[in-house]
């Protein structure tokens, strides 16, 4: 069975919008980040970062030390910023060549709300609220659930929230370690939801509990923009074994469960996404979770585990990666290879010369069988 193109189709022309709206802010799409200029990530035990993508370990302050509205403007996040107002970035440059994360669409739906200026005179108005790590599965690559929690107290976090951040904020992002068994995440949105009913939330899930009236309860209250549902393998020995104390029957039910919360829900439909992160253990896998995700009505996101390196593809011989590489050319087609496509530059790039000149030539050739594919499905529509 071959994916259905047309779930996609909307996908593809909301990127291509992403790049016209960047064209008529006379914006880089190889050299601009919208992030910098709308975002704070806290981390549970303090520390303060701006982005998914560099990770846990990419520190600009320390909420301990600092109040939030200070580090917002700090000397190196003013450095950051005036990196992309150049187009010349050097802290993102490896991140925007292998997973054009610049162009992220649900980022950039904010474009229109920030100043283009190192210094900034407003506050954020994203905040991906990492307010403690507390989790239920022990994931192989992740080390969050051994992180000390507490950090975020009455003075400098929840007081200065009322009266700064709760009201003015756009978008929450709940993300680690799992917000659905954390009573952070519930005061945060009744919080937030009598003060700024408008604020849109985001959640990533590890889906590993229960939907029960209380949590659905609590959503209700709330416009979500979408829910992650971070799910790294169907095959339940290989899930078991990535996440660790995890049982893959249980977030299939959950899956099932929030689903049918769905079609309950009196405010806009959630959007629900999955993230599977490819690694040693599953790069086989992607055909049968983008069919997963049909079969569901999820839109599927496939990315690439670069950290910790020891269950990174990178981590692999030349002659394994190429083999991977030639295994995915075989057995996808040029949709399945798109959506693969924070996989298969990763892997191309780290090739030597003549090997990385092949693999891009034939991602290219994905991309534009993939545009022809699209343009054609338009024209008979159009008809």
């Amino acid at each position: 069975m071959s994916l259905k193109l047309s779930p996609f189709i909307k996908l593809y022309e909301e990127n291509q919008q992403t790049l016209e709206r960047f064209a008529e802010k006379n914006l880089s799409p190889n050299g601009f980040c919208l992030v910098p200029f709308t975002n704070l990530i806290l981390e549970p035990g303090g520390q303060v970062g701006i982005c998914r993508h560099k990770g846990s370990d990419f520190i600009i302050g320390n909420i301990q030390e600092t109040p939030l509205d200070q580090i917002w403007n700090n000397d190196f996040l003013q450095k950051w910023r005036q990196e992309f107002l150049d187009g010349k970035p050097t802290i993102c440059a490896k991140e925007i060549r292998d997973q054009h994360c610049n162009l992220c669409r649900q980022n950039n739906q904010l474009l229109d709300l920030v100043e283009f200026e190192a210094i900034q005179s407003k506050p954020f108005i994203k905040l991906t609220a990492n307010l403690n790590g507390k989790c239920n599965l022990q994931c192989q690559m992740c080390n969050v659930w051994k992180l000390p929690n507490g950090f975020y107290k009455e003075e400098n976090f929840w007081k200065p929230g009322r009266e700064k951040i709760f009201p003015l904020i756009k978008e929450i992002d709940m993300l680690s370690g799992e917000p659905f068994i954390q009573k952070d995440t519930f005061k945060l949105i009744d919080e937030v939801s009598a003060v700024n009913p408008n604020c849109k939330w985001m959640f990533t899930t590890n889906a590993h509990w229960e939907l029960d009236e209380t949590i659905e309860k609590s959503l209700k209250k709330i416009f979500i923009k979408y829910i992650v549902l971070s799910v790294d393998s169907l095959k339940p020995e290989t899930y078991a074994r990535i996440r660790k104390l995890g049982d893959l029957s249980i977030v299939l039910k959950n899956i099932e469960l929030l689903l049918a919360m769905n079609k309950r829900r009196t405010l806009p439909a959630v959007n629900f996404h999955m993230n599977f992160l490819v690694q040693k253990d599953n790069w086989q896998e992607p055909k049968e979770v983008l069919h997963f995700c049909q079969e569901k009505g999820i839109i599927p996101f496939l990315t690439f585990l670069y950290r910790p390196s020891s269950f990174s593809l990178l981590n692999l011989e030349e002659s394994e990666r190429i083999y991977i590489l030639e295994t995915y050319f075989k057995t996808l087609d040029a949709l399945e290879l798109n959506l693969l496509m924070k996989v298969l530059l990763p892997l191309a790039n780290s090739l030597t010369q003549l090997n990385k000149a092949y693999f891009l030539s034939e991602i290219l050739r994905v991309k534009k069988e993939l545009g022809a594919a699209i343009l054609k499905e338009n024209q008979l529509h159009q008809n």
